[in-house]
């Protein structure tokens, strides 16, 4: 992360809700947890901490990348009643997980958004929304790499979503290269949980 100019970042981030839209907030959920990453696609965005999207589910879809779909929007079509009732009971401290997606907080200037609208296919690959996430920690707020739980004000952010791809599909090879190195990142610099790593992105690439 580039420090210059970090803590003014941080203090804009805070009226982004507001009517200053000279710079966004954009919330990374797939390899762009790299603040690597970023920096070589987007060199004036600032990494200014963790986010949490409520009610989402984070995918691997038929594309082969990473994709976030809401709870109602998943097709539960074609599955024996009585087996997902059971398997909803016996797997419900792993739904209430999965209904939560962590990812990295970037300040995010025009001229950059507009460089990682081509990077993400937009629009055919993925769509630009506006949804509701909460800032659960800033670098400063963490402690030998521990997530901080007490969540902060709720923020409006820039998330790039596929609509049209929402179901589960297996990610291709040289994708999983970098989200490694964006999970990695993310455990060690912003307190992103190892174990929600291992439980909601880590399964669609590591057996068993």
């Amino acid at each position: 992360m580039d420090s210059q100019g970090s803590q003014g970042s941080q203090d804009s981030t805070l009226t982004i809700t507001d009517e200053n839209r000279s710079e966004i907030l954009y919330f990374a959920y797939g390899s762009n947890l790299s603040t690597e990453q970023m920096r070589q696609r987007c060199p004036y965005s600032t990494a200014v901490g963790l986010g949490k999207v409520t009610g989402w589910r984070w995918i691997i879809n038929t594309r082969g990348y990473a994709n976030i779909v809401r709870e109602e929007d998943i097709d539960m079509e074609g599955e024996d009643d009585e087996k997902g009732k059971s398997r909803m009971d016996e797997d419900t401290e792993r739904e209430q997980e999965e209904s939560q997606v962590y990812g990295m907080l970037y300040l995010l200037p025009v001229e950059d958004e507009e460089r990682l609208d081509h990077y993400e296919g937009v629009p055919w690959a993925y769509e630009k929304l506006h949804i509701d996430a909460s800032w659960v920690s800033n670098r400063d707020g963490i402690d030998g790499g521990q997530r901080v739980e007490e969540e902060l004000t709720p923020v409006k952010v820039l998330a790039y979503v596929d609509r049209q791809r929402v179901t589960e599909g297996r990610p291709k090879e040289e994708y999983v290269e970098r989200m490694e190195r964006g999970i990695e990142d993310a455990v060690e610099n912003w307190g992103m949980s190892e174990e929600y790593a291992d439980r909601v992105m880590r399964r669609f690439w590591v057996d068993g």
